[in-house]
């Protein structure tokens, strides 16, 4: 059970910041030529790697588009679409996080009670298995009683 509690307390501690991320948002627009990777970072999913994939794309082939941004592993055109209103080709980066206080907190999802762990309760003597006692001969299980299982004759 302490398991469940530690994997419980892992998934908060990972959520927790998701949640608080979707509250703030991106204002402006980052230019994908000339951004430092804090500012690519601004970008609602981007991480380190992503950065870094950025970088290294742009240093061989400077982005005459947005849409090229689809080019780099690990970043789609659905992506693409969605961060579209925040990404330029030229002009200043002036991208900055804004957090709106009116938006709701969305916390993690509650975690469901764990139910209590019970003993099953014992079998009743006519559904216990067949016992072979000393002495008997294994044929004697075969025979029809209610404590024993219906078994062919040996």
């Amino acid at each position: 059970m302490r398991w469940i509690r530690s994997i419980v307390l892992v998934g908060l501690v990972l959520v927790g910041p998701l949640a608080l991320a979707e509250k703030s948002q991106l204002e402006g627009v980052i230019n994908l030529n000339t951004a430092s990777p804090e500012e690519l970072r601004l970008i609602p999913g981007v991480g380190a790697a992503r950065v870094r994939n950025i970088l290294a794309y742009r240093k061989s082939h400077p982005f005459r588009t947005v849409d090229e941004l689809a080019r780099i592993k690990g970043i789609g055109r659905k992506t693409v679409r969605h961060w579209r209103q925040h990404l330029a080709v030229s002009g200043p980066s002036t991208a900055q996080k804004v957090v709106r206080p009116d938006a709701p907190f969305v916390g993690p999802p509650a975690a469901p009670p764990v139910p209590p762990v019970r003993k099953p309760a014992p079998l009743p003597a006519r559904m216990s298995r067949p016992v072979l006692r000393r002495g008997e001969p294994a044929h004697a299980l075969s025979q029809h009683s209610p404590g024993n299982a219906c078994l062919p004759p040996p």
